[in-house]
């Protein structure tokens, strides 16, 4: 009787020790599962590049070029030329001329992949250039971070679609939607940012002076101290000269002032002295 009643208890204990090990791992499997269905919520990363494993930076390159010519028209019509053959366009011009001396203030876009070679271009050419800067901005953080954004808000976007596809509560429906708008508006400012920095990584920026000198002297000459103050006088003196003209051209208000000082003024007095 104590065998059985002993075999009994065994038998009890083992079925309450499988039961608890049977819910410790039903409860891992729920767990399992809602973390599985937590990490479909975050948007898997852009599918690899055919470079991955190799740095391809993102750079906007700038340049500044300062030329002295004789003949600056025919040296702005090699500037395009050369801009040409790099295949770049003109976005701005401008022209200078006074008494002193006449410039082309010009704006180039050169594709970024040319870039030195313009510059090998304008070096073998007989371009006279006086001053030159170079700038080399690196953004490709800011741009894995704005085209990651872009991912992100694009898979946000499917999940709103689908959920307005199966809501029919007017209620959420207008939630959805106001959402979904503010996300596409988002999406929108971002793809016009990476269009932007696509154009500005593409095509490199050159803003060239071509400027000549009345006088024929050189750049060098015209930035010394002594060049600055003789065209400082020379400038004072032409400034003299224009204030001389003009008080001899207002010669009709000196009349004007003297019949009134002269012949207006005496007649008030006497009208005022009879009465």
């Amino acid at each position: 009787m104590k065998t059985k009643t002993t075999l009994l208890i065994v038998i009890c204990l083992f079925a309450v020790i499988s039961c608890k090990n049977k819910d410790e791992n039903m409860g891992k499997a729920v767990f399992a599962e809602m973390m599985v269905t937590q990490g479909s919520e975050i948007p898997p990363p852009p599918p690899p590049s055919k470079n991955q494993g190799q740095y391809n930076p993102k750079l906007i390159k700038k340049g500044e070029l300062t030329i002295s010519s004789k003949d600056i028209e025919l040296t702005k019509e090699q500037v395009y030329r050369l801009a040409k053959e790099c295949n770049g366009y003109v976005i701005n011009e401008n022209f200078i001329n006074n008494d002193y001396y006449s410039s082309f203030d010009i704006s180039l876009n050169i594709q970024a992949s040319h870039f030195d070679l313009f510059l090998k271009k304008l070096d073998s050419s007989k371009i006279n250039i006086v001053s030159r800067t170079f700038s080399v901005e690196d953004i490709t953080m800011k741009y894995i971070d704005d085209s990651t954004r872009l991912f992100n808000k694009k898979k946000l976007e499917g999940k709103y679609l689908e959920l307005l596809a199966k809501t029919n509560d007017i209620k959420n429906l207008l939630e959805i939607e106001e959402k979904l708008e503010e996300i596409q508006t988002d999406i929108e400012v971002k793809e016009n940012q990476l269009k932007v920095l696509d154009k500005q990584i593409a095509y490199s920026e050159f803003k060239i002076k071509i400027e000549k000198d009345i006088t024929n002297l050189t750049y060098e000459d015209r930035t010394k101290f002594t060049y600055k103050l003789s065209q400082g006088i020379v400038r004072g003196w032409e400034g003299m000269k224009v204030l001389v003209i003009f008080l001899f051209s207002i010669w009709p208000l000196y009349i004007l002032i003297a019949l009134i000082y002269f012949v207006i003024i005496p007649i008030i007095k006497k009208r005022k002295k009879k009465k």
